[in-house]
């Protein structure tokens, strides 16, 4: 039978990043976003991977500025009306509440790993390629996503003076645990 090393919330992190766009965004903020409850499961011989993100999880954390977290500079109320507007009008959760990701392929090369995977999202399927690398104790995972390739129009306020562009970032990072019992990503 199989092992697999099994990572949440509660030992991994991801984020999303969105970035603003149009002739009035500077009176917009790039964001960091947690998704707050999700799972990813690797085959003990990294041959798999399985993960799962409730799209209904994802929360606002902090303004980014050039890269650097900017936290206080969005307030409770304001991330909440973002959080509503993720939920109700982005991903539409109560229609597409799982967001799945299952490789079809993982390469070593060096000392990265290539992933091909198929990646459901807002009921769309298609297959993403993305790279993993280790950073210190934790492997790293940045997928850059095209939201119209899965029916999402990004969010744009004040007639599109102010908008979200189409390309997101999701980073993963997880825990270099695998050495100690013998797994290896």
């Amino acid at each position: 039978m199989r092992e697999t090393m099994k990572f949440d919330q509660s030992s991994a992190l991801c984020y999303v990043f969105t970035y603003k766009e149009g002739l009035l965004s500077g009176l917009g903020h790039d964001l960091r976003i947690t998704v707050a409850s999700f799972t990813v499961d690797v085959a003990e011989d990294a041959g798999s991977i399985r993960a799962r993100f409730d799209a209904g999880s994802l929360r606002v954390d902090c303004a980014m500025r050039e890269g650097e977290a900017r936290p206080g500079v969005l307030k409770a109320d304001d991330k909440k009306e973002i959080d509503e507007t993720i939920i109700r009008k982005v991903l539409e959760t109560d229609l597409y509440h799982d967001i799945v990701m299952v490789s079809s392929s993982v390469t070593r090369e060096d000392s990265s790993y290539k992933i091909e995977a198929d990646l459901t999202l807002h009921g769309r399927t298609r297959q993403i390629s993305l790279s993993v690398r280790k950073e210190e104790s934790r492997y790293v995972a940045d997928i850059w996503l095209h939201l119209p390739d899965f029916g999402i129009r990004p969010f744009s306020a004040l007639f599109g003076m102010i908008r979200i562009k189409p390309d997101i970032l999701v980073r993963v990072m997880i825990p270099d645990d695998a050495g100690e019992k013998g797994f290896s990503l």
